[in-house]
């Protein structure tokens, strides 16, 4: 065992040193790092340089082509209002400086996220510390310039609040996830259903401020534009359009193999069957071991459901890494091939068929099958009885 485990640290040093020499050579020498960024920072320019050109495709391509000197770059921004507002600021910088800046701040939330794990998983710190540090979705995450980072310090702070019953802070935290929606395909619902109240107001009150900041730096019509790019979006991966190798969800592997009437009811019928399981199973604080398991399953159902994930989105695998050390056989090779895929696919290309989303189902029956006895509550009703009387 302990052989083993020298084995798997060496490996994730090489991979890791690998990694961040490619990331150094690439980056440092690049005149426009970061290619993904320069969607980011067209959006923060035009929403605060002309907010009503901020969904306009034209407008945006011609930023992002002056940007990556690149003529035939077309890409959108598909992120809210609100979230264009918070990073306006990148744009008073140039290009360059407003990527490092990004890279800064992702490397922060990134450790952040980190040591936060570290203190709640129960199992060995410097592995966990070293799969972070050597996680290949991380290094593609920083080399493109893309947000997951955000959504795992979330998800991660969204754990902790729920296991200290701080229902009202959850709720408002699971609203966050709003600045990519899919992200709470299966948490809104099933929390919000099972929580206290609170959670339902924290998770509107938070909502709603988000609405107004949108609307008040931007405008109301800035919404009804976001909500018309999405549906256009939608059409596209519909139609098989744009394209769907790098894409990790059941949706994605679906489209690629089948009809597009395959792809739609197969992941329907999917996530409400996932999202089914998940409320039924939902974990006592009894057993905090269980929970976290459960909480590592929801994490996998919810990039089997998005239709929108990509493989820079297996950053979340990280928390599923934490909280589930001892899988073993097959389970454990599903979890080694997730981690790995970025690297896979890096090379491979778009034009692949990703095979992540069957090693997510995998991985998800293996958990639930480890802790069988995880149906109850969160929600301590002993301590709630002995404070109420």
């Amino acid at each position: 065992m302990k052989s083993n485990r020298c084995l798997i640290c060496g490996f994730l040093i090489v991979l890791a040193v690998a990694e961040w020499w490619l990331f150094a050579s690439t980056s440092t020498k690049a005149a426009t790092p970061g290619s993904d960024f320069a969607i980011l920072y067209a959006g923060a320019k035009l929403a605060n340089e002309n907010p009503l050109t901020l969904y306009d495709s034209q407008a945006q391509f011609k930023v992002e082509q002056e940007l990556l000197q690149a003529p035939g770059w077309e890409a959108r921004f598909l992120y809210p209002p609100f979230f264009a507002l918070v990073i306006s600021p990148l744009s008073r910088m140039n290009y360059v400086a407003a990527y490092w800046a990004w890279t800064a701040f992702t490397a922060i939330l990134y450790s952040a996220s980190i040591l936060l794990l570290i203190r709640e998983s129960h199992g060995n710190a410097l592995l966990l510390a070293l799969t972070a540090v050597a996680c290949p979705a991380f290094h593609w995450l920083i080399l493109a310039g893309q947000t997951t980072v955000i959504a795992l310090f979330i998800f991660v702070l969204i754990y902790l609040a729920m296991t200290r019953q701080l229902y009202s802070t959850t709720g408002a935290l699971i609203a966050l996830l709003a600045y990519r929606p899919q992200f709470m395909i299966l948490l809104a619902p099933i929390c919000l259903m099972k929580l206290p109240w609170s959670a339902l107001i924290g998770f509107v009150s938070m909502l709603f401020a988000l609405f107004v900041a949108g609307v008040m730096g931007l405008s109301l019509d800035s919404y009804a534009r976001y909500f018309a790019l999405i549906q256009e979006i939608t059409d596209l991966l519909r139609l098989a359009i744009h394209p769907l190798g790098l894409f990790i969800s059941a949706y994605g592997l679906l489209r690629s193999l089948g009809s597009e009437t395959l792809a739609t009811t197969g992941s329907l019928v999917l996530g409400i069957f996932l999202g089914f399981w998940l409320f039924v199973r939902w974990p006592s604080d009894y057993n905090l071991g269980c929970f976290s398991s459960w909480f590592a399953s929801l994490i996998l159902a919810t990039l089997l459901t998005m239709s929108y994930s990509l493989i820079y989105d297996l950053l979340l695998i990280i928390p599923v890494i934490a909280f589930t050390f001892g899988l073993r056989g097959g389970q454990a090779s599903a979890l080694a091939f997730l981690y790995c895929a970025p690297i896979l696919y890096f090379f491979l290309g778009s034009g692949a068929i990703n095979l992540s989303p069957i090693a997510l189902g995998w991985l998800f029956v293996a958990i639930d099958r480890s802790c069988p006895e995880s149906y109850g509550t969160v929600v301590d009703l002993k301590t709630e009885n002995i404070s109420s009387s």
